[in-house]
């Protein structure tokens, strides 16, 4: 079965009816219930289910309740729970997404050094010739 990890305690909250536009940086976490027009970047960002953000989120971990509509760069895991939409692009080193989510965009898994999973190439085969008798 899944494990689930202990969530950090969050240190900065943008709350329900805050609007902010402009880029956030902390090297801590964030946990958005309003709405954020611009780019993330922390070690854990959770934008809760009210919650929605206009730009990119780059981060260790993430969890989305809400709306997204961006980028999501989460080194780590990146989390989508039932109520969570994303319409963006999304990386990351591990993904679970719950039944009810939404996403819509293209998705690169990362190894856990960061670097972008390559899969090798197929073997190209060669057609079969058929004799006519």
């Amino acid at each position: 079965m899944f494990v689930k990890e202990a969530n950090p305690k969050l240190e900065t909250i943008i709350g329900p009816g805050t609007e902010f536009e402009g880029n956030l940086q902390t090297s801590e976490s964030i946990r958005v219930d309003g709405k954020i027009k611009g780019e993330i970047k922390a070690e854990y960002v959770v934008v809760g289910e009210n919650g929605a953000v206009l730009g990119d989120i780059t981060a260790s971990r993430v969890t989305i309740a809400g709306k997204v509509k961006g980028n999501v760069a989460a080194a780590a895991m990146l989390e989508l729970l039932p109520t969570g939409q994303v319409i963006g692009d999304i990386r990351s080193n591990k993904l679970i997404i719950s039944d009810g989510a939404t996403f819509e965009g293209n998705c690169q898994m990362l190894r856990s050094d960061g670097q972008v999973l390559e899969l090798p190439a197929a073997e190209k085969k060669q057609p079969i010739k058929v004799a006519a008798h």
